[in-house]
């Protein structure tokens, strides 16, 4: 049941929404702001519940009782006055707007509070970012807009200026280590890294987990290690390889860059380095490493993410990547 105890690690968020319901002063818009998986749909899905909530509920906090009809109908995304609305495709569309507020013109039907997410709010092309405006402008009776983005910046600051703002701040490390030990079984050091690379988001911990990222780091760092000793073809014939699973390649090149801080900071700072378990051939690397050499490689990843956020062709950038990162890389000990 996704109720407030579901969040982690958003004490003060969670203090102002629980306030907002003690109090009975909500305000007719809510922007909630953080990067993906840090709970703020959960979050939504939580407060209206609490608006709607027809049990006994959580004493002195306001919280739904996750019980009664109007809670679990919430929760399953089945209660006729809780409407969501989400990118469709790539954006939120004009229409997509417009049959929200066909729906919110009408009263609710059984609620107490009408309660529409818009999920992915910073999504909405011009058209739709104005006709939602207008709503926020002229709010309806008995009803509360919640948007999330992941910050302020990407929607219209007149929209903004009409939301109360609550900001969901990415999730502690140790957090999500802890999750990953108790729920999956993880051993402590690969949840450490696995909650490392996932940057405070626990939805993309669990899609690392679900991906068999554990495994996958392994192949990925032993042929790190290894590339001033490949030859051409398998330096292609590793980047057809590393581009065929596209949702994997943004993880990908956090994990390059994470061997390349390791190498970096390795001869400076050994018990900063995040790949515990590889310290030895990191520290190999490290004093044959050339930090112009580093500097380029850490380039070199960074313009292989740019490229990649741009839609370019994967097998391209990953072959152009591969190639300057064998180039940069230290040769091996004796050679």
């Amino acid at each position: 049941m996704p109720g407030f105890d579901a969040i982690i690690d958003q004490e003060r968020s969670i203090r102002v929404l629980t306030s907002l319901l003690t109090s009975g002063s909500i305000p007719h818009g809510l922007l909630f702001t953080g990067i993906e998986g840090v709970g703020k749909r959960t979050a939504a899905t939580a407060f209206a519940m609490a608006c709607n909530c027809t049990g006994k509920r959580v004493e002195g906090r306001g919280e739904a009782c996750g019980e009664c009809t109007a809670c679990r109908r919430i929760a399953a995304d089945r209660h006729p006055d809780v409407l969501r609305v989400s990118p469709s495709g790539l954006q939120i569309k004009i229409d997509q707007i417009r049959s929200l507020c066909q729906s919110l013109a009408m009263k609710p039907y059984e609620a107490r509070t009408r309660v529409a997410i818009v999920a992915e709010a910073h999504r909405m092309n011009p058209a739709a970012g104005n006709a939602l405006l207008k709503m926020l402008e002229e709010p309806p009776d008995r009803t509360i807009l919640i948007l999330t983005a992941p910050q302020t910046a990407d929607l219209l600051p007149t929209i903004v200026s009409r939301c109360q703002h609550i900001r969901f701040k990415p999730i502690a490390r140790r957090h999500i280590a802890a999750m990953l030990a108790a729920a999956y079984g993880f051993s402590p050091e690969d949840a450490q890294l696995t909650a490392t690379l996932a940057n405070g988001s626990v939805t993309r911990a669990l899609a690392m987990q679900r991906r068999g990222w554990v495994q996958r780091r392994k192949w990925i760092l032993s042929e790190m290690a290894e590339l001033a000793q490949r030859p051409t073809t398998s330096l292609l014939a590793l980047a057809e390889k590393s581009s065929q699973a596209k949702e994997d390649i943004p993880e990908m090149l956090d994990l390059m860059a994470t061997w390349v801080r390791d190498v970096a900071v390795a001869r400076y700072s050994p018990d900063r380095i995040i790949h515990q378990d590889l310290k030895d051939p990191i520290l190999e690397a490290s004093r044959r490493s050339d930090p112009e050499c580093l500097i380029r490689a850490g380039r070199a990843i960074e313009e292989a993410r740019r490229r990649i956020r741009a839609n370019s062709n994967p097998r391209l950038t990953l072959e152009a990547l591969w190639l300057t990162l064998a180039a940069s890389a230290p040769a091996a000990a004796g050679m």
